[in-house]
Order: C-alpha cells, then sequence, then structure tokens
C-alpha cells in the first residue's frame, strides 16, 4: 500500500493499513488535504452515517412489555378457546355421512388368495 488514496481510504474504512505509510502520507499537506477532502466527501454522500442514532422521541420504554403482555393474552385467550370448541366437539360423535352396505362380499379360500 504505497499509494496516498490508498492508505487514507484504508484508514477511514477502518481496514488494516500501515501506520507508518499513513504518517509519511500526512506529512506532505497534499495528503492531508486529501483526507479533509476524503472526509468531506463521506459527510456529503452518509450524512446519516456520521450522526450518532437516538432512540425515536414517540417511543416509550413500556412498548416491549406492552406486546410481550399482548402475546400472553393472545396465547391463553386462545388456548382457551380452542379448549372451549373441543369440549363441544367431544359430546356427541359425528352424523355418518355414508353407510357401507355389506353384500357385495366374496368368500376367500382357505389361504387367502383369489
Amino acid at each position: 500500500m504505497n499509494d496516498t488514496h490508498e492508505v487514507i481510504s484504508a484508514f477511514l474504512d477502518d481496514e488494516p493499513f500501515d501506520a507508518g505509510e499513513l504518517a509519511r502520507t500526512l506529512s506532505d499537506p497534499s495528503g492531508r488535504a486529501l483526507l479533509i477532502d476524503l472526509i468531506a466527501l463521506r459527510h456529503v454522500v452518509q450524512p446519516e452515517a456520521m450522526v450518532a442514532p437516538s432512540r425515536p422521541e414517540g417511543r416509550s420504554p413500556w412498548r416491549p412489555l406492552l406486546a410481550a403482555a399482548a402475546m400472553v393474552v393472545a396465547l391463553v385467550g386462545g388456548y382457551f378457546i380452542g379448549d372451549a370448541r373441543n369440549a363441544i366437539d367431544r359430546a356427541e360423535p359425528p352424523a355418518p355421512s355414508r353407510v357401507v352396505q355389506a353384500n357385495d362380499w366374496q368368500a376367500l379360500p382357505v389361504g387367502g388368495g383369489r
């Protein structure tokens, strides 16, 4: 990495670089000017990356707790509703939808083959 652009770019991108090469590059006024230009360019291109993330104003610290409570209520309610429906289903057997008549029986020979 002996190119001025590569050393400064690696420094800004948190990539491995040679510290001695960076020091030599920044000792030159054109190297310092390049560093300032690249920082300004990155600030224009990626403005949200330079600002520290903050918590949204409208969010409440109780929100995760309320979401967990809603999940528990939904799960318990679904369990009890399903259990009540099963109790109704178990009370009487289902009505037959078709009756099979046994008038087409064939006697099989001893041994079970046809």
